[in-house]
C-alpha cells in the first residue's frame, strides 16, 4: 500500500512538472536545497528534511521518562497533572520550532530571491515577469509549509501521546495534538515570514552596496539571538504563570509566549494571561503575512528587474592598508612569508564569505549563550568575598567560549570558499609546507587571545591577585593552545582551499567527539582547577606546565610525521572498507 501510494504521488508530481509553471516552482524550490558547489557540503532535500525532523524525535523520546505512569509509580509520584506539567515542554517545542526555522531561513537568505543566474536563464525565454514572480512566491510558501511540517511532525505526533497516555478517551489525544500542532506550525510560519519580511524591507530601504555590507553581520546577529532564545527556555518557563499578575512583564515581548498562549487557548487550558498572549499571536501571524506580501512585491521588482545593472562584486576604491597591528604580527608572530600569506587569506575569507561567517557565527553564538548561562549560574551560587577561590562554574566560563570559537574555526577551515580557484595555491606554493598547521593555529588564537588578555587578565588579577589570577590565566592559555594543536593534529592544508568530501562516514563519531570534548574542556578541567586551587596555587601552575608539555609532545609527533608536511588540495573520502593487504600486492 505504501509503495502504491508513493508511486501514485510520483506520477502525479511528474505530470505537474510537465507544465511550465510548476516546472518553475520546482526550480525555485530546489534552489533552497542546493549545496555550496563543487567541493562543498552537498545537502539534498531529503538530507535537509531528515536533519530537521531528527531533533524533535529525540526530544520526544527523552520526555517519555517524565510522563510515564509506570516510572512515576516506582518513584512514588502519584499527584501529577500532565497538562500543567506539559506547559514548559510546550514552550520548549515552540521555541525550538521557531529557532530551527529561523536559522534555516537565515542560512538560505540569499536563495530566497532569484539571482543573476536565474535572470540570465529566464529573461530571454517567453516567460512574463509576473509568472516568474508567482512561481517564486508559490515555491516560498510551499517550502515554508514543508519546513514547518517537517520540523514539528514527529513531536506533534508523539508529545501529545505522552501527555495523554493515561486519559481514558482517545479524543483527549486528538484535542491536545490539534492544539500543539497549530501552535508550533504557526510559530514556524511566523518566524519564516518575519525573516522574509526583514530581508525584503532591507532590500527596499537600503542601497544595494550597503545592504551587502550589513547583511552578513545582521544574519550572524539573528543566529546568535535565536540561539539565546532557545537556551533561555529554562529561565522563562518558571515565570510564565505570573503573566496574569504582571501585565507589564517583559515576557509579553517573546514570540514563543504568544503562540504558547494560542496553543493553550485552543486546548482550553489557558489562564487570563496566556489567553491574552494567544490574541497577540493571532494578530502577529496575520500582520507578518500581510507585511511580507507588501514587502515582497516591492523588493522583488526592485531586485529582479535591476539585476543587469548591478555587479556581483563591489569595486575597491582604495588600496588595501597595512594596519599597525598587522605590521606587528608580521614582525613578531608570523615568521615566514607562507604564514603571512596563509594568515591574511584565512582572515579575509572568514570575514568576507557569508557561508563561513554564518557557520562560525553559529559556533560563536552558541559559545556566548552557554558561557553566559554558566556565568549567571555561577553568580547565583553566592560567590565568596574578593580573594576567595573561584568556583568551577566561574572558571569554566572562558573555557566554554574558547572551546566553541576554536572548534568553530576548525570546522569552517575544511569548507572551501571557491574550490575552482585553488589552482593558484597549487601552482605557486611548494607542496612541502610543514608550517600549514602553525598558520591555522595562529588564526585560531587571534580570536581567543585578545579577549583573554583584555577581559580575563584584568578580572583575574583584580579578584584573585597575581598568584591565583596568573595561574588561572596560564592554565586557560595553555589549554587553548593544547586544544588548537590537538584539533590540527593532521591538518596539512590551507584553510578554505581544499575540497571537502560530503558527509564522511565518521561524521557521527566526530559530532560525538565534539560533545565529549566540551564535557572534558569546560567541565572536567575547571573542576580539576578548582580542586587543585583549594590545595595550593602551585598545583595550578603545575597543571599549566603539564598542559604545555603535552602540547609540545603533540607538536613533536607532528614534525616527525612526514605525511603532515605535504599540502592537500583534494581530500579523498574515507574508504567504506579497509583491506589488510596481507599479500603485499
Amino acid at each position: 500500500m505504501i509503495a502504491a501510494t508513493r508511486t501514485a504521488i510520483h506520477k502525479r508530481w511528474m505530470r505537474l512538472l510537465e507544465r511550465p509553471y510548476w516546472r518553475l516552482v520546482a526550480h525555485f524550490g530546489m534552489r533552497l536545497f542546493s549545496g555550496s558547489g563543487e567541493g562543498g557540503l552537498e545537502l539534498g532535500a531529503g538530507a535537509v528534511l531528515a536533519l530537521l525532523a531528527a531533533p524533535g524525535a529525540f526530544i520526544s523520546i527523552l520526555l517519555l521518562d517524565k510522563y510515564s505512569g509506570l516510572l512515576r509509580y516506582f518513584r512514588g509520584n502519584q499527584n501529577f497533572d500532565p497538562y500543567a506539567a506539559s506547559l514548559p515542554d510546550q514552550y520548549f517545542f515552540l521555541t525550538f520550532s521557531m529557532v530551527i526555522t529561523g536559522i534555516v531561513t537565515v542560512l538560505k537568505w540569499d536563495s530566497i530571491f532569484p539571482d543573476r543566474r536565474d535572470y540570465m536563464n529566464l529573461a530571454p525565454l517567453p516567460i512574463s515577469t509576473r509568472r516568474i514572480f508567482l512561481a517564486n512566491i508559490t515555491a516560498i510558501v510551499l517550502i515554508a509549509l514543508a519546513f514547518a511540517v517537517d520540523v514539528n511532525a514527529v513531536s506533534s505526533l508523539f508529545f501529545p501521546m505522552e501527555v495523554t497516555m493515561e486519559q481514558p478517551k482517545f479524543t483527549a489525544y486528538l484535542y491536545f495534538a490539534r492544539a500543539h500542532f497549530a501552535g508550533v506550525m504557526l510559530a514556524s510560519l511566523f518566524v519564516f515570514f518575519a525573516m522574509f519580511a526583514l530581508i525584503g524591507a532591507l532590500m527596499v530601504a537600503l542601497p544595494d552596496s550597503l545592504f551587502r555590507r550589513i547583511s552578513i553581520y545582521l544574519r550572524v546577529l539573528i543566529v546568535v539571538l535565536l540561539l539565546g532564545l532557545l537556551f533561555s527556555t529554562f529561565a522563562v518557563t518558571p515565570i510564565i504563570p505570573s503573566l496574569a499578575r504582571e501585565p507589564h512583564s517583559l515576557l509579553r515581548w517573546l514570540p514563543p509566549v504568544w503562540f504558547l498562549g494560542l496553543s493553550r487557548t485552543i486546548l482550553g487550558k489557558a489562564d487570563a494571561g496566556l489567553a491574552q498572549m494567544g490574541g497577540i499571536g493571532i494578530f502577529a501571524i496575520v500582520s507578518v503575512i500581510v507585511l511580507t506580501q507588501m514587502v515582497y512585491v516591492l523588493s522583488y521588482y526592485r531586485y529582479f528587474i535591476r539585476i543587469p545593472e548591478t555587479l556581483d562584486t563591489t569595486l575597491r576604491n582604495r588600496e588595501p592598508r597595512n594596519l599597525f597591528p598587522m605590521r606587528l604580527m608580521d614582525r613578531f608572530v608570523l615568521r615566514s612569508p607562507f604564514e603571512r600569506a596563509t594568515y591574511r587569506f584565512a582572515i579575509k575569507t572568514l570575514l568576507r564569505n557569508e557561508r563561513h561567517s554564518l557557520l562560525f557565527g553559529a559556533f560563536a553564538g552558541l559559545g556566548f549563550v552557554i558561557a553566559s548561562q554558566t556565568l549567571v549560574s555561577a553568580f547565583n551560587e553566592r560567590p565568596g568575598p574578593t580573594g576567595a577561590a573561584p568556583s568551577a562554574a566561574l572558571i569554566s566560563v572562558p573555557l566554554a567560549l574558547a572551546y566553541f570559537l576554536i572548534c568553530g574555526l576548525r570546522f569552517v577551515f575544511d569548507l572551501p570558499a571557491e574550490i575552482r580557484a585553488n589552482w593558484v595555491h597549487k601552482v605557486i606554493l611548494d607542496h612541502r609546507q610543514p608550517e600549514s598547521a602553525d598558520g591555522a593555529r595562529k588564526v585560531m588564537m587571534t580570536f581567543v587571545l585578545p579577549w583573554i588578555l583584555a577581559v580575563c587578565l584584568p578580572l583575574y588579577l583584580f579578584y584573585w591577585g597575581w598568584a591565583v589570577g596568573g595561574a588561572l590565566l596560564a592554565v586557560l592559555i595553555a589549554a587553548c593552545y593544547l586544544l588548537a594543536d590537538g584539533l590540527l593534529r593532521r591538518f596539512a592544508k590551507i584553510p578554505f582551499a581544499c575540497a571537502y568530501p560530503a558527509w564522511k562516514q565518521s561524521a557521527t563519531v566526530i559530532v560525538l567527539l565534539y560533545v565529549l570534548g566540551l564535557w572534558a574542556f569546560a567541565s572536567i578541567l575547571p573542576g580539576m582547577e578548582h580542586a587543585l586551587l583549594l590545595k595550593s596555587t602551585w598545583y595550578l601552575w603545575g597543571l599549566a606546565a603539564a598542559l604545555r608539555d603535552v602540547r609540545f609532545v603533540l607538536r613533536r609527533l607532528r614534525r616527525e610525521n612526514e605525511t603532515s608536511h605535504i599540502l592537500v588540495f583534494d581530500q579523498v573520502p574515507d574508504a567504506p572498507f579497509e583491506l589488510l593487504n596481507l599479500s603485499g600486492r
